[in-house]
């Protein structure tokens, strides 16, 4: 089991950051070089921004380069407290971040998570999950931020759970769909699985969910990773056709979204520190040594100091996002803006 859950390396990462992004025009085999990623038009996208004092105006810039083509900002912006019984308000660079995509006339979905400092707690979901008195407080903080704060929707994003949470998450998912106005949307992440049952395993109750949840984000990345596995893609391709399918075996295409990744890792070698990196920071440490992986649809690097790179660019989204046309989904989730390369419409 890996120590690191799915999502959380680049949290960390991008509440840390604030990220350039380079631009320039040459050979898509070049991994020195920023391509858009294209979308099809067909593709709902929703595009991530980690609310963070020290990070808005970098997730604000972000979100303006790729404005044309998101429909959606998803703001990771409020946490379940300890104990389980309450949610975090948001904050003034959550509201900063929804401003700015619903005065460009896109949607605007506020996150809930199960993470604190150390990254998603099991734990944490299962005091909140396992209590109605806890269950209530929480879709009642929520409903609040919905309704005064101007929010179009809530995203559940609960990681690390066990099979035992998924009865809980039924529940709460469904007394949160009570609460909010008719016109508000409820979607969730789901960790993946290559397998239908895995998905039981993880805590999700897809067939059930489906009852309250207007749409999935099926989160496609983070197979390999620093602390967590040996050097490898962030989300290969064809692993990535394999959570996909086991998720399309539980949820119609039309309401699940495929989550690709816009940011990398670097694996140690002598006198460099691991851990998640931006695609800008990936293609500096490749050190022009990085080659396209065309099986995997991302680029890899092992520069002279003995480190290993694996990153996800701008060619590899469109890879995905053309994979996820082709299965008919409903759209494409990019976790997260300052960290990748800008989008388009294809």
């Amino acid at each position: 089991m890996r120590t690191l859950t799915t999502g959380t390396a680049a949290l960390l990462l991008a509440a840390s950051l604030a990220v350039t992004l380079t631009s320039c025009s040459a050979d898509g085999n070049n991994p020195t070089v920023a391509p858009q990623a294209k979308i099809p038009a067909g593709l709902a996208v929703e595009g991530y921004a980690i609310a963070s004092p020290d990070a808005t105006t970098a997730a604000v810039e972000a979100f303006d380069r790729s404005e044309a083509a998101i429909d959606t900002v998803g703001v990771s912006g409020v946490a379940i407290t300890t104990g389980g019984a309450g949610v975090a308000p948001s904050d003034e660079s959550a509201n900063s971040l929804r401003e700015a995509a619903q005065s460009a006339g896109k949607k605007a979905e506020l996150l809930v998570v199960n993470a604190g400092q150390d990254g998603f707690s099991g734990e944490l979901a299962t005091r909140l999950l396992s209590s109605r008195a806890n269950r209530e407080f929480v879709v009642s903080g929520l409903t609040g931020e919905v309704v005064n704060g101007g929010w179009d929707g809530v995203q559940i994003d609960f990681e690390s759970l066990s099979a035992a949470d998924a009865p809980g998450l039924v529940d709460f998912a469904a007394e949160l769909r009570d609460a909010l106005p008719d016109d508000a949307t409820i979607s969730m992440a789901v960790q993946p699985s290559t397998d239908e049952t895995g998905y039981i395993d993880l805590g999700y109750d897809l067939a059930a969910l489906s009852d309250s949840v207007d749409r999935f984000v099926l989160m496609a990345y983070d197979q390999h990773g620093t602390g967590f596995s040996e050097p490898g893609p962030v989300g290969g391709l064809p692993w990535v056709g394999e959570v996909l399918d086991a998720a399309l075996e539980l949820v119609p295409a039309d309401r699940l979204d495929l989550g690709v990744a816009g940011y990398g890792y670097r694996w140690t070698g002598e006198g460099t520190a691991g851990g998640a990196v931006s695609v800008a920071e990936a293609r500096t440490g490749a050190q022009s040594t990085g080659s396209w992986d065309a099986e995997q649809a991302e680029y890899t690097a092992s520069p002279g100091d003995g480190s290993t790179l694996w990153w996800s660019d701008g060619r590899s989204i469109t890879a995905r996002a053309d994979l996820a046309e082709s299965k008919g989904l409903h759209g494409v989730a990019i976790w997260q803006l300052t960290t990748g390369d800008p989008i388009r419409r294809g």
